[in-house]
C-alpha cells in the first residue's frame, strides 16, 4: 500500500529525466527500492545501486528486484545501518536523494550533503526532491501525510523531529557545497509540493 501510495503521489516520471541517462547511479535512501528500479528499468546503460538504514525496506527491494529479468536492469541494494555514503572508484556520476533530508535535522543534513558532494565525480549531479513549504496548502497535505507516515504508522523510521526545508533553503545548501545549481518543480498536477534542486560538481581545473 505505502508503494502504491507513493508511486501515485510522487512525480518519478518527471524526476527520472533529471538523472542521467547512463553511468554510476546512487540512491540514498531507496526504501523499497521503488525509484531506484524504476531508474534502472527505464534506462540500461545506468548503474543503480540503493543503500538504506532499513532492513526491511532493502530485503523487500531485493526481493522485487530477483522477480526482475535477467538483463532487464542494473541494479543492485545494500542494507547500510550506518547511513554512510557509499564510495565509489572515480566517484558517482550522480547521488539521488528522494524525500530523506526532511527526517534530518538542519546539521545533519548539511553534512549528508558535504559527504554526497564529496562522493561524486567531476561533472556529476546531486540530484535532491523535496517537498517545498509553499505554497501553504499544499505544503500542509504533504506534512501531515509525512506525519502520518512516520509517527503514526511508522513506514518511515525516524529518531527527529520533522524539518522540511524549502526549495531555497536547499538551493543554498547545495550552493554552499560548491555545485553549479538549478531548481524545477515538479508539482502540477500533484497535490504536493514536489520541487527539485539539481547540483553539478564542477569539473576540476588544472
Amino acid at each position: 500500500m505505502h508503494c502504491h501510495v507513493r508511486w501515485w503521489t510522487a512525480p518519478f516520471a518527471a524526476l527520472e529525466t533529471e538523472v542521467p541517462r547512463q553511468g554510476a547511479i546512487l540512491e540514498i535512501g531507496c526504501g523499497h527500492g521503488l525509484f531506484s528500479t524504476y531508474l534502472a528499468l527505464t534506462s540500461r546503460d545506468r548503474q543503480v545501486r540503493g543503500v538504506d538504514i532499513d532492513a526491511d525496506k532493502i530485503e523487500q527491494a531485493g526481493a522485487a528486484i530477483a522477480r526482475l529479468e535477467p538483463g532487464e536492469a542494473d541494479i543492485a541494494v545494500e542494507h547500510r545501518p550506518s547511513g554512510d555514503v557509499p564510495e565509489r572508484s572515480g566517484g558517482w556520476d550522480a547521488i539521488v536523494l528522494v524525500d530523506v533530508l526532511y527526517l534530518l535535522s538542519p546539521v545533519a543534513r548539511r553534512e549528508l550533503i558535504g559527504r554526497c558532494v564529496d562522493r561524486l565525480a567531476p561533472d556529476g549531479v546531486l540530484v535532491v526532491k523535496e517537498v517545498d513549504t509553499s505554497p501553504r496548502f499544499k505544503a500542509a497535505v504533504a506534512q501531515f501525510q509525512e506525519f502520518l507516515a512516520t509517527k503514526v504508522f511508522r513506514f518511515t523510521a525516524t529518531d527527529h523531529d520533522l524539518h522540511f526545508p524549502s526549495a531555497d533553503e536547499l538551493r543554498h545548501l547545495l550552493v554552499d557545497a560548491g555545485l553549479q545549481v538549478r531548481t524545477d518543480r515538479l508539482d502540477r498536477g500533484y497535490f504536493h509540493p514536489h520541487c527539485v534542486v539539481i547540483g553539478t560538481r564542477p569539473l576540476r581545473t588544472a
